[in-house]
């Protein structure tokens, strides 16, 4: 009985998704739809609740719809975890947005947003759902058209730029993962995602292969891992901080999912595709942390430590692939694929808050550059305690869920390392791993701190700062401390929900003979309550112990001289030491130009100083590639002639190529 009612609770979900986007798109009204919108994923959200506490361990058909393509929608335990992060952040999200688009009205469509929200939701909840590659590449479609039209929601052309972008890179990798699903159900799309371990058992190496880098290349490209990533610092930051919020801390775990499907059921990965797999991680990690360093548009930071974080999930997955290889390190292997699921619902949270948190400041500022913040903290406490417990929910710290998934890898790797059966060069590879993890970390703990330091604390940069009471606002704070604060919930949860998540992989792990036991072996809930209540400690003897004692409050001295926000660090100046650094690595354009303040005196003069960072990829490969294209194009633009005759025979070759392959 309760089994139906979680059913019929997330057909509830996906009726009211529908009526949600046609609310909002025939009665030009926003907050009908909104509204909606936010009760239908708080069902559906609690409708997947009910599933984890009744039914984790089975997989729930909701129904059948044979005349569509044999659309048969079904729910396990992976897609129950991406379908209940996906339903709550948008619950989130949507709160949001009934003040978000109501601010910015005349700059975007608010019930045209409203609407494709609806069906980007949609189309990520479809295809976690799906049961064979057709119904899945549907889906996948839906979230991907969605979402290109989100992103030039204000019509101007650098966000039709990278629309466009977006759209060329996320078909390409659609067309692979077509390609991938066309080679295991050898021609057919209406292939049974059930049934992937026995294609990719019957299929040659050579065949075996191919498919698998196809996938890679597919979910990675909307993954945004490096070198496929060129869409995603474009795309995320000119869509309005809502569906940045979706894109980064959703879409992304679709890819994640989509690529975890694929190796739980993939049978005979060589070892080689984990390592390239890993390399892709290992180099989209440094790459994100790195550019997050140095960027000082806020929207572009939060997106390249998207790529950075998207870098560690693929890192654990390529180090796991390459494990499984070997046939005698199955419990290490799926341990570390539990973590990296872990760190993916992490990375779903606070990215979704960063995001979101980036919208509140820059309505305040109007400007996404950091170098005009500042300042903010004094304006908008509350805010600033979320956003704070937002960015370091993001880092590598106790506490916060994001420093287990981290953690497990590391400590599963320093655990292989004291094995007697392992091999000096899996030794090497996991030393390079746990240096290259470590590094990015602590580069994304200054990258974070630059980012808060510089946008909410000493003196506003901009004078035109909104100044309006935060009251009004609390639309917009509220989901963030609601996100941020799941990142610690996570972080109490940690253990309990590594063990479940580590349970499932025994059921779906091809090597059953083998017994996966917790892969923690800390309490996560004793070490965050060691932490809360050390903090509590600490504040109520600071309390006791100086309430007697007065602190005169004094502007800062310098010398006597006024104090303004020229004065204070900016984001440039703060990452300087990085540049120095990565030079070599980070592409930059840097011009400095004097010009004498009084003609006839040349010795004073007044500097100008430009800093431009420069995506090196694009340079050395994207760039030489759309040349290329564009000579193509130009050569055989001839064939536009205008005489049907011509047309035809293209049409008539084209067909005779085609039976030749078909036949």
């Amino acid at each position: 009985m309760l089994e139906n009612y979680i059913i019929f609770g997330i057909e509830i979900y996906f009726a009211g998704l529908i009526l949600s986007a046609l609310l909002a798109f025939l009665n030009k009204s926003f907050k009908s739809g909104t509204k909606l919108f936010i009760f239908s994923n708080g069902i559906g959200f609690l409708s997947i609740i009910f599933y984890f506490l009744f039914f984790s361990k089975e997989t729930l058909v909701l129904a059948q719809f044979n005349w569509f393509f044999e659309f048969t929608p079904r729910l396990n335990f992976l897609s129950a975890l991406f379908f209940a992060i996906i339903s709550g952040v948008s619950c989130l999200v949507g709160i949001y947005s009934l003040r978000y688009l109501e601010l910015y009205k005349n700059d975007y469509s608010p019930h045209t947003v409203q609407c494709l929200m609806s069906g980007f939701v949609l189309g990520m909840q479809g295809v976690l759902l799906s049961n064979n590659a057709f119904v899945f590449l549907l889906f996948w479609e839906v979230m991907s058209i969605a979402s290109f039209f989100l992103v030039f929601s204000d019509k101007k052309e650098e966000s039709i730029k990278a629309a466009f972008t977006y759209f060329i890179m996320t078909h390409l990798g659609a067309s692979a993962i077509l390609g991938g699903f066309l080679i295991l159900g050898q021609g057919t799309l209406i292939f049974n995602l059930d049934n992937i371990t026995i294609a990719s058992q019957n299929l040659s190496p050579n065949f075996s292969n191919l498919a698998f880098l196809l996938f890679v290349f597919g979910f990675g490209s909307k993954a945004g891992l490096v070198p496929f990533h060129v869409w995603l610092p474009e795309a995320h930051p000119q869509a309005p901080s809502n569906i940045s919020a979706m894109m980064s801390g959703l879409m992304l775990k679709v890819s994640v999912y989509g690529f975890i499907m694929i190796i739980l059921n993939f049978v005979n990965i060589p070892g080689w595709a984990g390592l390239i797999v890993l390399f892709l991680g290992i180099l989209s990690g440094m790459v994100g942390v790195l550019y997050a360093v140095v960027e000082r548009d806020m929207k572009k930071a939060f997106a390249y430590s998207s790529i950075e974080n998207m870098g560690i999930i693929f890192t654990m997955l390529g180090l796991a692939i390459y494990l499984l290889s070997f046939g005698n390190y199955q419990i290490v292997a799926y341990s570390i694929i539990a973590f990296a699921i872990f760190h993916a619902l992490n990375h779903a949270l606070f990215k979704s808050a960063l995001f979101l948190s980036s919208g509140i400041i820059i309505n305040r500022v109007h400007t996404k550059s950091l170098e005009m913040m500042g300042g903010i903290a004094k304006l908008m406490p509350i805010f600033s305690l979320a956003f704070l417990l937002a960015i370091l929910g993001s880092l590598p710290l106790p506490l916060f869920g994001t420093f287990y998934g981290e953690w497990g890898l590391i400590r599963n790797s320093l655990t292989l390392m004291g094995e007697s059966s392992v091999s000096s060069n899996t030794v090497i590879l996991l030393l390079a791993v746990i240096s290259f993890v470590a590094m990015i970390s602590g580069l994304a703990i200054f990258a974070m701190v630059k980012i808060f330091g510089i946008s909410m604390l000493g003196l506003p940069h901009n004078p035109h700062m909104e100044k309006r009471n935060e009251r009004a606002d609390f639309l917009l704070i509220v989901p963030v401390l609601f996100l941020a604060g799941g990142v610690i919930v996570f972080g109490f949860l940690a253990k309990f929900i590594i063990f479940h998540i580590t349970n499932y992989l025994q059921t779906v792990n091809f090597y059953s003979a083998h017994t996966i036991t917790s892969p923690m072996d800390i309490s996560s809930f004793w070490i965050s309550g060691a932490i809360i209540f050390t903090g509590l400690v600490v504040y109520i003897f600071q309390k006791i112990l100086l309430k007697n004692k007065k602190e005169r409050s004094y502007h800062t001295w310098d010398c006597g001289q006024p104090i303004d926000a020229t004065m204070q660090y900016s984001a440039t100046a703060f990452s300087a030491p990085i540049r120095f650094f990565f030079l070599s690595f980070i592409g930059r354009k840097k011009s400095m130009q004097s010009t004498p303040i009084v003609e006839t005196n040349p010795w004073i003069r007044k500097y100008n100083f430009e800093l431009s960072i420069r995506s090196t990829w694009n340079d050395a490969l994207y760039a030489p590639i759309a040349k290329s294209l564009h000579f193509m194009a130009e050569k055989i633009r001839f064939i536009q002639n205008g005489r049907i005759q011509y047309y035809i025979l293209f049409l008539l070759g084209a067909l005779i190529i085609t039976l030749i392959f078909a036949l």
